[in-house]
């Protein structure tokens, strides 16, 4: 059954026919103008294989340059510098040997050395000072009142060592301070001058004592016949006899003999001589050279 069979002729096609031929017709839009043709664009470079690795490549070749170069520079400032092959080398510090590692390092002395190589003989004393001989030779004098740097490197010498040094102490005003010059069993005391005692005006510029009637091998020799380890019998025989006897507060004795020759004249100092003995029977452990007036 169609439509026409339920509703009758349907006029809607015929009616819409009509309505369009009705209207105006629409006028006609002007043609658009045609736009201009674009400019065409430049054609890109080619990339080199691997995207932007060239300005990178270039870069990495120019550090290695740069690097080249200053290693270049390094080499040839090298080659200019270095010293020849006939240059001498610096010389080493020398080696301390394990022997000498125990041994404390002594201060270095102003003693100069001797004048002679001779053997020594012996060291002879005296009111005013002390001669040493050799067995070839001038023998070597040395009075009170002389600068003691000779008398130091003579003594040294005829030693075989050097001295070991310290300071006496004086009261600061009537007696000096001392250098002790000091070898194994004798010793040489020097004044340390000052502003008001002077060697040329002091009338104990230095003095001497010994411990052993030899030192280094080298006989030391008293006068009136004294030496030491000899009992306070044997010294009181001695001709001439001891001025004087003197106890001392340890329980030894001070013998003093011909005690008026000590004096100063015209700048010459000149001594006596003492004996000290180790107890009241002796024996003889120090003989000493002094200024001691009576």
């Amino acid at each position: 059954m169609s439509l026409e069979d339920l509703f009758g002729p349907q006029p809607d096609e015929p009616e819409r026919a009509a309505g369009r031929e009705g209207r105006a017709p629409r006028e006609p839009r002007p043609a658009r103008e045609p736009k201009p043709p674009r400019e065409p664009k430049p054609p890109r470079e080619p990339r080199t294989p691997g995207g932007g690795g060239g300005s990178r490549m270039t870069l990495i070749l120019g550090i290695v340059a740069a690097v080249l170069a200053v290693a270049v520079v390094a080499v040839v400032g090298f080659a200019l510098t270095r010293p020849s092959d006939s240059a001498q080398p610096a010389p080493s510090a020398p080696s301390v040997s394990t022997d000498d590692a125990s041994v404390p390092a002594s201060t270095p002395s102003s003693t100069p050395s001797p004048t002679t190589t001779a053997a020594a003989t012996g060291v002879a004393f005296s009111a005013t000072g002390f001669t040493l001989t050799s067995a070839s030779g001038q023998p070597f004098t040395y009075r009170w009142a002389d600068e003691p740097t000779a008398a130091v490197a003579a003594l040294t010498a005829a030693f075989g060592a050097p001295p070991t040094q310290r300071t006496q102490a004086g009261d600061g005003s009537t007696l000096p301070d001392y250098t002790v010059y000091a070898w194994n069993g004798f010793s040489l005391f020097e004044m340390v001058p000052t502003a008001t005692l002077t060697r040329a005006d002091f009338s104990q510029p230095a003095y001497a004592l010994f411990t052993a009637n030899e030192v280094g091998g080298v006989p030391i020799t008293a006068e009136f016949g004294l030496k030491i380890g000899m009992s306070a019998a044997e010294v009181r025989a001695l001709t001439p006899a001891p001025a004087s006897e003197t106890p001392r507060p340890s329980g030894s004795i001070r013998f003093a003999f011909d005690p008026q020759r000590s004096s100063f004249k015209n700048g010459t100092p000149s001594y006596s001589v003492f004996v000290d003995t180790d107890g009241a029977d002796g024996p003889v452990g120090t003989i000493l050279y002094f200024y001691a007036p009576q």
